[in-house]
């Protein structure tokens, strides 16, 4: 071994060897990597990019249509970098900031990923129609949805503001605005419905929304009355016939004092009383208490009527026997019987058309009384042009007897033939007699206040006069009660 590193060739050889080893370990650095398949460049397709629009002075001008709404991008970048991001960061822009009515082709602008290379797109540009906004005034309708709960009705709808509203569309849209109109659902409801904010939308003719409309204010405020589509009324009980003489109608009860009647919300407005039930009196035929029962039925316009029955019981006694009271009724409607032809009438007084009747009868039947049970009419019929003084044909129930004087039970009356060119004023009745008449006194026609007990003033009409009354007689007969 000794003898080898005595060798000078031998050590050269070693020198060199060395030299070699270290040369490789300085530049093994600078070797090349191989090319894997995850740093590879290749190219992508992105679909269905959508286009944002920008710019555009929406207190003037809207977009109205747009040739293409989407873009196919094309791109390219390294495979790791493509599956890292998502679609929605690639974005096509449409600048609109100096863009004015009419239509248009305009340039994309594109926004990719960092590390991704954009190649282009498809297409590069669109042709967009800018038109101007126009605003005009519309009324608000509010309509319902559903049904209320059975036995409930809804009512009309109110507004609030009750005052137009501003819609704002392109001038191409706002001529086929047709209404304006909210929907409020009332399906079941049993209460009113009160400030039920409402969105407002508009309509075309056809009833189709008009989708983009600018609504000023967009919603108002809505109260809907929800009511009980049935009326609680009372019962009243009409009477026929008459009793054999001696006896008197002393009282008459029923089950129920008041009936529900089921109909439309029309029917129940004009309905104060139910009167279907009618006691013939001429069935009663001796003195004690019977019990009756009668079928109620609904009258028009309603569908129901609770309860279905009632049971009346009737109590008839002697005359001597029966307790009898008085009372007023107030302000009993006049009826006016017309002369008919080209002749009208006019009741001139009272003004009101009223009176106040004071009847007599059994204590217990009076309370029920009221001036739906008397009728007074007033029968101008056979009267001639001018003023006249009509006495009351006055009708009543058989049990009811009218204690008012003759002279409470008249009513001044002016005729007037509309076929003349000339008009007669309505006066009260002259001082001078009617020529008919066949009474000649100084105070014929005269008509002075002399019931100044009448306690509402509809009586201070009495008439003094006879004459008066008997020119006045072909035409009205005062009806014994």
């Amino acid at each position: 071994m000794d003898k080898w590193f005595n060798n000078n060739n031998f050590a050269k050889i070693l020198a060199l060897a060395v030299s070699l080893l270290l040369w490789a370990m300085v530049h093994s650095n600078d070797v090349t990597p191989t090319p894997t398949t995850n740093t590879s460049i290749e190219p992508r397709a992105i679909d269905n990019v959508k286009i944002e629009a920008y710019g555009i002075d929406s207190s003037k001008y809207v977009l109205t249509s747009m040739s293409e709404t989407e873009v196919e991008m094309q791109v390219r970048g390294q495979r790791s970098v493509l599956t890292s991001v998502f679609t929605d960061e690639y974005k096509v822009r449409l600048d609109l900031s100096n863009v004015g009515p009419g239509t248009t082709t305009l340039p994309l602008s594109h926004v990719v990923p960092k590390g991704v290379e954009f190649v282009s797109m498809e297409p590069s540009s669109v042709t967009v129609t800018i038109e101007e906004l126009s605003s005009q005034n519309f009324e608000v309708n509010v309509v319902t949805t559903g049904t209320p709960a059975d036995g409930y009705a809804a009512g009309i709808p109110v507004i609030t503001p009750n005052e137009p509203v501003k819609v704002t569309l392109p001038v191409s849209q706002l001529a086929a605005v047709g209404k304006v109109q909210g929907t409020v659902n009332i399906d079941g409801a049993t209460e009113n419905v009160t400030e039920k904010k409402v969105k407002l939308a508009a309509y075309d003719l056809e009833g189709k929304e008009i989708e983009g409309a600018v609504i000023e204010p967009a919603a108002v405020s809505v109260d809907i009355p929800i009511t009980e589509e049935f009326a609680k009324v009372p019962l009243k009980i009409k009477y026929e016939g008459q009793l054999p003489e001696g006896l008197t109608l002393a009282k008459v009860d029923s089950n129920v004092s008041e009936v529900t009647l089921f109909g439309s919300q029309e029917a129940i407005v004009g309905i104060e009383s139910y009167s279907g039930v009618t006691l013939d009196l001429s069935t009663l035929t001796e003195a004690g208490t019977e019990t009756i029962k009668a079928d109620l039925t609904p009258p028009s316009g309603f569908e129901k009527i609770e309860p279905s029955s009632v049971v009346l019981t009737v109590t008839v006694v002697a005359s001597e026997e029966s307790s009898i009271s008085e009372k007023i009724i107030r302000n009993v409607p006049i009826t006016l019987q017309e002369p008919g032809g080209s002749f009208t009438a006019t009741i001139t007084r009272p003004q009101s058309a009223n009176k106040d009747i004071t009847v007599s009868g059994p204590s217990d039947m009076l309370d029920n009384v009221d001036a739906s049970d008397i009728k007074l009419v007033a029968d101008a019929r056979n009267l001639k042009e001018g003023n006249h003084v009509v006495a009351l044909q006055v009708e009543a129930p058989d049990y009811v007897t009218v204690t008012s004087s003759s002279g409470d039970l008249k009513v001044s009356v002016h005729v007037k033939d509309d076929s003349k060119e000339t008009s007669t004023t309505p006066v009260e009745p002259e001082t001078k007699p009617d020529e008919d008449s066949k009474a000649e006194t100084p105070n014929q026609g005269s008509e002075e206040n002399t019931d100044t007990g009448s306690s509402d003033g509809n009586n201070d009409e009495t008439m003094e006069s006879d004459s008066e009354e008997n020119d006045s007689s072909a035409g009205a007969n005062l009806s014994s009660p």
